[in-house]
């Protein structure tokens, strides 16, 4: 299946965008049972219920951005460079996703920031795309190279085990461990580079940087915690803190923010925060909140990012001040607009909901005192969505109604991509029993 993908990063540049369907229905079909063959593949790696969730969630968002991506028809043409860009980052993904081998997981975990890197650089918006760009190598590079260090050790020792360090060694290994996904995540303090990557990415680029490669971070934290030898207790409840009590700070900056994607971007750190502190509790609700909570997330943030360009569009501004008014303007999209709000708040019956829930449980019997984080993070992140929602839709339109219509029936089926599998609980009820 990897080798059809890459095969197809080739053939993309004659055919062009046509491709996106193939290799979508080709990544359906694979994926579909489990009496498939990428469940029986044992000699490259193996896929369990979290590598099948993500790398499914991986070729339906690619997909939705590729359709979703007509500006750059329209400005560059027939687009066969830009899809084989983003058929080169599913496949890296993938990679991640799908391997057992550590050292090739690294591979495909680094390896997603060349394709990201050229799709902001090459397709970006701003002169300022460039800076955003090195921001997100030096910021990702960097904090995964004690990671590598500690690959290459496991390679070269003749056990091929963890070793087992307790004391201040046990904690720079810890750091060292799981620093680069908390890079990756990103967590609070270490976020910067995903604002300004965010701000400059094509709506791709958006689309593709939240709703898939924020969940490597996850998808390493859950592979790797479970393999520390010794877990250095007063480290954890350092890290914990600040993840949670971040994320209100954060939480509280998207109140005041005017640039809509960047009011988005935010966001998805406030969710990412959440998720982080389930996690590092290492705990079995804890893992499956923070995979509702990612899956949720990844649907939810690349369906805003796109309403976020829908809007760019036409506005040819991402300031609220100048887009306000919309729902005189585009009626039927701010029912969209509604909709995946309303889920980014965790409304009944989305994902977000349930696997909210369960983390909010497992911190609260982890640590009484993050409730009050908790609540303050639940109360903010429905303040910030319905801020959104009222400046964006209300209020008089500033300036010239001209090019402005209500939507194409491309852009609901984009958004009806996002939204009905987020709303598909139910679904997800028997894996949890």
């Amino acid at each position: 299946m990897l080798a059809g993908v890459f095969s197809l990063v080739v053939l993309s540049s004659v055919w062009g965008e046509s491709l996106v369907w193939l290799s979508l229905m080709s990544g359906l079909i694979v994926m579909s049972s489990s009496d498939s063959m990428v469940w029986k593949a044992g000699l490259l790696g193996e896929l369990d219920y979290i590598g099948w969730s993500l790398g499914l969630l991986s070729f339906w968002v690619v997909f939705l951005a590729g359709l979703g991506s007509k500006s750059v028809k329209k400005l560059f043409g027939v687009g066969g460079r830009f899809i084989s860009v983003c058929q080169m980052l599913l496949g890296a993904l993938l990679v991640s996703f799908y391997v057992s081998d550590f050292m090739f997981f690294y591979l495909g975990f680094e390896g997603c920031l060349v394709p990201i890197f050229f799709l902001i650089l090459g397709w970006g918006y701003q002169p300022e795309r460039a800076r955003a760009g090195t921001y997100m190598l030096f910021y990702t590079l960097f904090g995964s190279l004690p990671l590598f260090y500690i690959i290459t050790g496991l390679y070269s020792s003749s056990s091929g085990y963890m070793p087992l360090v307790t004391g201040t060694e046990g904690s720079i290994f810890y750091v060292f461990l799981v620093g680069a996904f908390l890079v990756k995540f990103p967590m609070y303090s270490v976020h910067l580079w995903l604002l300004k990557a965010h701000v400059e990415a094509p709506v791709a680029g958006s689309m593709v940087l939240a709703g898939v490669m924020l969940k490597l971070g996850g998808y390493g934290l859950i592979r790797v915690l479970p393999m520390c030898p010794s877990k250095p207790e007063l480290l954890v409840e350092l890290i914990v803190s600040l993840s949670s009590w971040g994320v209100v700070l954060v939480g509280l900056s998207c109140l005041r923010q005017m640039d809509m994607k960047l009011l988005i971007a935010s966001s998805s750190v406030v969710h990412m925060g959440f998720c982080i502190s389930g996690l590092l509790v290492v705990s079995d609700w804890g893992f499956k909140g923070a995979m509702l909570v990612m899956v949720g997330h990844g649907l939810c943030s690349s369906g805003l990012f796109y309403l976020a360009n829908v809007v760019y569009e036409r506005s040819h501004s991402r300031s609220l001040a100048a887009s306000k008014g919309l729902l005189t303007l585009m009626p039927s999209m701010c029912l969209w607009w509604f909709l995946l709000l309303a889920v980014n708040m965790a409304a009944p019956p989305s994902l977000n909901l349930l696997g909210e829930i369960m983390l909010a449980s497992t911190l609260v019997s982890w640590s009484v005192y993050l409730a009050v984080a908790i609540s303050l993070m639940s109360f903010l992140s429905g303040a910030y969505s319905l801020y959104l929602f009222s400046l964006s839709q209300h209020g008089a339109y500033l300036t010239s109604k001209s090019g402005f219509h209500s939507g194409c029936i491309l852009e609901y089926l984009v958004c009806s991509g996002h939204w009905v599998p987020l709303n598909s609980t139910v679904l997800c009820m028997v894996w949890l029993v």
